[in-house]
């Protein structure tokens, strides 16, 4: 599904989910979008240079996903359930990483 993208198995909430990285420009912006399913302990990990404080956006993405804002020591900021066309979810602070897995509707 995502050729070239390394992968890893990340603990959330006591699950084991397997996570593709997202650590360029490029697989970032793409994030996952146009997925129209995905395995419920799949997701997406989201690793930038620096710290950053701009927004994600549900655009062209087709499944409900919890998103998990974390800061550069892998701590919490915070955590959104989103819906397919949501824009401006941020945690109002600046963060490192951000995980993407499914949620049920």
């Amino acid at each position: 599904m995502f050729k070239g993208y390394k992968k890893i198995n990340q603990v959330i909430r006591g699950k084991t989910y397997s996570l593709w990285i997202a650590d360029s420009e490029k697989k970032r912006r793409l994030g996952l979008k146009r997925i129209k399913k995905l395995n419920p302990r799949e997701g997406m990990l989201f690793i930038f240079d620096n710290d950053v404080d701009s927004s994600f956006t549900m655009k062209d993405v087709y499944i409900n996903l919890e998103i998990i804002f974390l800061d550069r020591r892998m701590n919490v900021i915070d955590s959104y359930i989103c819906s397919p066309g949501q824009t401006g979810i941020t945690p109002g602070k600046p963060f490192k990483y951000v995980v993407e897995i499914p949620v049920k509707k």
